[in-house]
């Protein structure tokens, strides 16, 4: 009886791992109004995202490709650079960057195809991949 109840605790704790591990694989979802770019540089408080110099504000949020808050001072040149969502406050000052995964990015390029395609003047976003 032992054996079986042992046998029950370990395919419970498998079970319990396997389950979370799916948790983690859901995709983020961004505000409507993020924009997409390529983060060239930085060097606190500026961001040199595209071709634009954003400077950002005060209680700014900056997340990994693992969703986990990164302190500015943790930048590192290496690790944090490529593509990006990010958000202005209404005061112009950027407010929020997340640096996206691979599929993340691919999706927001296909997402910028299709702004493109549909409405080229406009530059707004739409929550297409939502």
């Amino acid at each position: 009886m032992n054996k079986k109840r042992a046998l029950e605790c370990i395919l419970m704790i498998g079970l319990v791992f396997v389950i979370s591990d799916g948790y983690a694989q859901v995709a983020r979802s961004f505000p409507i109004d993020s924009r997409f770019g390529k983060l060239k540089s930085h060097s606190y408080p500026e961001f040199k995202i595209d071709k634009v110099t954003l400077i950002m504000g005060a209680g700014g949020q900056i997340r990994d490709r693992h969703n986990l808050l990164v302190m500015p001072p943790m930048l590192t040149k290496k690790d944090h650079k490529g593509y990006i969502r990010y958000q202005m406050d209404n005061m112009g000052l950027l407010h929020r960057v997340w640096f996206l995964t691979p599929d993340e990015t691919k999706l927001a390029q296909d997402e910028e195809k299709l702004l493109k395609k549909q409405n080229p003047q406009k530059k707004f976003s739409i929550p297409f991949f939502q």
